[in-house]
């Protein structure tokens, strides 16, 4: 329900018998409530536990890193043995790769063939709904496949920490055996990422739609020319961009490529779309931070030399000739992950990209010796009393007495600022 319906609903309801007056007062009141309640229920729901109840479970593998099938095939067999009731998924081209064994996989572990299934792209995005929970063995690429696999529901996701960075990977492989239990027999926290949904608009008409978690990007491409990109916020002209292009990020991606444009840094609890220029041609186009529910069209001016080039999280890349436009909006499928903190995104940001590491400024006094710091620290005394004396006027002696506040003579000298501010004019300000 929108807040003019709110709004306008409430002040029909009181206006046969409430002064108008008192009908406005008494409405806004109350909407006012509403939002406040509105956001405490939130606040409750990013703080809820789910109980998964797990039945089919994918196992998605980073499939050009050897040593990944290896523990893969690990984890498939500990979960085989340890959860008879879980049927695990791992993509088609590991049934027949030796390294990962799959022939003796059931048989090693005392259960039936059905237990162990494949998975292909197709299967998965004709079956969303199917699976439980889905694993990721890899790093934030991985985790960044999944958004991709899954286009609509996206089941939780447990990512294991087996790459470079790992801004989504939450979870040590060394420590699976201790996690995997505690996840698929309590209730766990899940954490709703937001998405974006991009639409291409041909014609006038949509030809493509893509959910991305990170970013999308409207570029130049290979073109010689700069981008020439008109935005548009719920169909308000806003500005138009002129330079190598636009990134279009969540709070997710607000740590990959909109970071290194210069954007800024957004937790991802906060539900928000940031908007960075791709090395604007000007020096006041800084970026933007909006609300999920702006509608935002990027198009491509009439006036532009040269197509512009779209990518969602790098992927699907097409052409935008002059006229044609992206339409871009918060996505209704959220991109869950398994058991995230408040402070993981601090922990993250600092061991990743050393955030805020400074080395700590030195007190006074911190290099004396133990006899040498007493005799500092009685001379800093001794300053600060000189300091209060000559503040007050007075003689040593009367170090402890009181500064009369009110009478400003006494504190500072009478000066005449008008006439001292005319020695130093500068224009003024329009």
């Amino acid at each position: 329900m929108s807040g003019n319906k709110v709004v306008s609903g409430l002040s029909r309801e009181r206006s046969q018998d409430v002064p108008p007056s008192k009908s406005t007062s008494s409405a806004q009141i109350e909407y006012a409530q509403y939002v406040n309640d509105v956001r405490q229920m939130n606040n409750g729901l990013r703080n809820a536990k789910i109980d998964l109840c797990v039945s089919n479970l994918i196992i998605v593998t980073k499939l050009n890193d050897i040593f990944l099938y290896f523990l893969t095939r690990e984890l498939v067999e500990w979960l085989l043995a340890n959860f008879p009731g879980v049927t695990v998924y791992v993509e088609s081209v590991l049934r027949d790769d030796p390294k990962f064994g799959a022939a003796d996989v059931c048989h090693d572990c005392h259960c039936s063939d059905d237990r162990i299934k494949y998975w292909t792209p197709e299967f998965v995005r004709d079956n969303d709904m199917f699976f439980d929970m889905a694993i990721t063995m890899g790093g934030d690429g991985t985790v960044l496949y999944v958004s991709t696999l899954f286009q609509k529901h996206v089941p939780p996701v447990l990512a294991f920490s087996l790459g470079s960075l790992g801004f989504l990977t939450n979870f040590q492989f060394a420590n699976f055996r201790e996690d995997l239990p505690r996840i698929l027999n309590s209730k766990i926290k899940s954490n709703l990422r937001m998405r974006l949904q991009g639409t291409v608009y041909k014609g006038g008409q949509p030809v493509a739609t893509h959910q991305v978690l990170n970013e999308i990007t409207i570029d130049r491409g290979p073109g010689p020319f700069i981008s020439n990109l008109e935005i548009f916020g719920d169909d308000y002209y806003m500005t138009t961009a002129q330079g190598d292009g636009l990134i279009i990020a969540t709070p997710t991606g607000s740590t990959a490529y909109s970071l290194s444009a210069g954007g800024s840094l957004v937790c991802p609890t906060v539900n928000a779309i940031g908007i960075t220029p791709i090395c604007p041609h000007t020096l006041s186009f800084r970026p933007i931070i909006l609300p999920d529910s702006i509608t935002l069209k990027i198009k491509v001016a009439a006036a532009a030399r040269g197509p512009a080039w779209a990518s969602f999280d790098g992927k699907n890349r097409t052409e935008l000739k002059q006229g044609e436009y992206l339409e871009i909006c918060c996505s209704s499928y959220s991109f869950p992950t398994v058991d995230s903190t408040d402070e993981e995104f601090i922990r993250n940001i600092s061991r990743t990209l050393n955030w805020n590491v400074r080395e700590q400024q030195k007190s006074f006094g911190s290099v004396l010796s133990s006899k040498n710091k007493e005799n500092f620290a009685r001379e800093r005394e001794r300053s600060r009393n000189c300091s209060r004396v000559s503040l007050g006027g007075g003689s040593p002696r009367d170090s402890d007495s009181e500064v009369d506040v009110s009478d400003s003579s006494s504190v500072t000298p009478s000066i005449d600022f008008a006439h001292a501010l005319q020695r130093g004019p500068r224009p003024q300000q329009r």
